[in-house]
């Protein structure tokens, strides 16, 4: 085989393989356990014997020796979206629940593969870039020099101030300016590591950092904000101390227990939030205390939530706003008609990044 064609056949297989993970992006976005034998049915037809046709083509290809490494890489990349799909497609009945945190589990394991490979394959870069991108995307991936800070996706494990958190820091960066930061929080039983993908495209695009912290439990510390406040606080002390943040650009979102959590941490440390996005989360209780006050009361929030949703009812949302409204609190409340309670990447990219920028705009000079 010829360089040509070994280009052409990499080409076509990473093609085919972008469109599955758009796909399976697209199906995870709009998930409703409640009709998981209908969602099975749609990432079949999707997907059929895609994947473990690709790793066929890609096995019998021989690459050239510098891109020996990066090809074995790609077929573990292939291996755990197969894992993805077929543990996906294992779940049923009150079990699929169950899988479907082991297949986006995998999903995430390929996608830190995947994103180390996009210079080898330059068809998988656009999956981490925004129409709306910013950036200058010849000098994307260009390491200033002297920099010696680690850049790009990142796992950082636990100690005894805080829990295990990932880290996106834009492979551009440079301390000569100050960065913004996205805090995603994710839902009940996931992980930092997993719900960063919801944010790295539109951070990456935009010029952002996220952090994206495990709870210290299988879900945030609701009852008892402060174990689960003071985790995160380390967390930021931490990223602060080794990158240069803008403090006026801090901002946290949630899915789902993240979004409850969110209020919790967004009013319990006001200063530390330029914005506060809640998504498809709700207002608990525990807050009582902290409205009562009027703790936070300049903060802005912006709320979205699924009309359809099937966890938090879309009546609790409203009502959480309006209670919000009354007391003075500035919100703005999103309610989308076809969505539920699912997965954020495009509700982060098209909805909140956009809002956190505009209070940019907004802001007093």
């Amino acid at each position: 085989m010829t360089a040509t064609d070994h280009d052409t056949a990499i080409t076509a297989a990473t093609t085919q393989l972008l469109v599955w993970l758009r796909s399976f992006e697209a199906l995870q976005e709009d998930i409703d356990f409640r009709l998981a034998v209908a969602a099975q049915a749609r990432l079949r037809a999707a997907s059929a014997d895609l994947l473990p046709g690709l790793s066929a083509t890609l096995a019998a290809l021989a690459p050239p020796a510098e891109l020996k490494s990066a090809h074995r890489q790609l077929l573990a990349v292939v291996d755990y979206w197969t894992l993805a799909v077929r543990r996906f497609l294992a779940g049923s009945g009150q079990n699929f629940g169950q899988a479907f945190i082991d297949s986006r589990r995998a999903l995430c394991e390929g996608l830190f593969l995947a994103y180390a490979l996009r210079k080898h394959y330059p068809v998988l870069q656009s999956y981490w870039l925004s129409d709306d991108a910013i950036v200058d995307v010849a000098t994307l991936d260009v390491r200033v020099p002297g920099i010696e800070v680690p850049l790009g996706a990142q796992q950082l494990p636990a100690t005894d101030a805080h829990a295990p958190y990932a880290l996106y820091v834009p492979e551009s960066y440079t301390p000569a300016r100050a960065w913004p930061l996205i805090v995603g929080l994710h839902g009940a039983y996931g992980h930092g590591h997993e719900y960063l993908w919801t944010w790295l495209r539109a951070a990456r695009s935009r010029g952002y950092l996220v952090l994206a912290p495990k709870a210290s439990q299988s879900t945030w510390s609701i009852l008892n904000p402060a174990v689960d406040i003071g985790s995160i606080r380390a967390m930021l002390d931490e990223v602060g101390a080794r990158y240069t943040l803008d403090p006026r650009r801090v901002y946290v979102s949630g899915l789902s227990d993240g979004g409850t959590f969110a209020y919790l941490l967004g009013l319990s440390c006001p200063s530390l939030f330029a914005g506060v996005a809640p998504i498809a989360g709700v207002l608990h209780p525990v807050a009582d205390a902290l409205l009562r006050q009027k703790q936070g009361i300049e903060l802005p929030l912006f709320v979205v939530h699924g009309a359809r949703d099937w966890i938090f009812d879309a009546r609790a949302a409203r009502s959480n706003c309006a209670l919000l409204e009354k007391l003075g609190y500035a919100i703005t409340y999103t309610e989308l008609p076809d969505w539920g309670h699912a997965y954020t990447n495009s509700i982060n990219e098209r909805l909140v990044l956009p809002w956190f920028e505009s209070l940019v705009a907004e802001s007093p000079s």
